[in-house]
């Protein structure tokens, strides 16, 4: 049996998709996969019950995605993430963000309702970061909402940036998936929030000079916590 893994629920629709949705479920949320674990696709064949083809399908969409590596002669492994990768591919993302809202900006900035649902996200990620209760689950969930504000927040090209898109919602796989090894204390939780406050004010007043002030802060902050500084 694959190593972590969990008797399969029933399968139904699109069997590349739920098999993508299951290894992200063993990674992120029941930790039966953890950095550095083999992915046999015969024994997650067997496993799950369905031909190795849609499998070999979703363990590439994973690849592409960051959050899985092919080793020649070896196999699919999690990949195994450090801060530099981190705080590499988090400055990635920013610049990414920021020709994106750039264009979005440019094209007459985000609709009330777009905004509306940014705040909300960011609201529950405060909630997040104040509720005492949730202990060892809390960076968990931080991450997942925090990971859901950014695709959103990317979103608002809609038909616009289509690479810049494809690109970035990689890389935010791979933030999710290397936040909770690289994140240390709940005061980089605050400052995400508050950094996302500013970046929403920014588009509500349609000010890309503010905007890019604040992505550049954000750059000099990661490049100022890299491993490298």
């Amino acid at each position: 049996m694959v190593k972590g893994f969990r008797d399969a629920p029933n399968i139904r629709g699109n069997l590349k998709e739920f098999v993508v949705n299951y290894i992200r479920e063993q990674i992120f949320e029941s930790r039966g996969l953890h950095p550095g674990d083999r992915i046999n696709e015969r024994e997650l064949s067997r496993t799950l019950g369905i031909s190795r083809a849609p499998i070999r399908e979703a363990l590439k969409e994973l690849e592409e995605q960051g959050l899985i590596s092919s080793i020649q002669y070896k196999g699919w492994f999690v990949t195994d993430y450090h801060e530099e990768g981190f705080w590499e591919i988090t400055k990635l993302r920013t610049l990414l963000e920021y020709s994106v809202l750039e264009k979005v900006i440019a094209l007459g900035g985000p609709s009330v309702e777009e905004l509306n649902h940014l705040e909300s996200l960011n609201r529950d990620l405060q909630e997040i970061v104040d509720n005492p209760d949730l202990g060892d689950k809390k960076l968990f969930k931080f991450c997942e909402k925090e990971m859901e504000f950014h695709m959103y927040l990317c979103s608002l090209a809609k038909d616009h940036c289509f690479w810049t898109q494809k690109i970035h919602r990689n890389l935010s796989y791979q933030i999710r998936c290397s936040f909770e090894v690289c994140l240390h204390h709940e005061g980089q939780l605050k400052d995400s929030v508050v950094s996302h406050d500013v970046v929403i004010q920014c588009l509500r007043r349609k000010d890309l000079a503010r905007l890019r002030e604040e992505m550049f802060r954000k750059l000099q902050k990661e490049s100022f916590t890299s491993p490298e500084s």
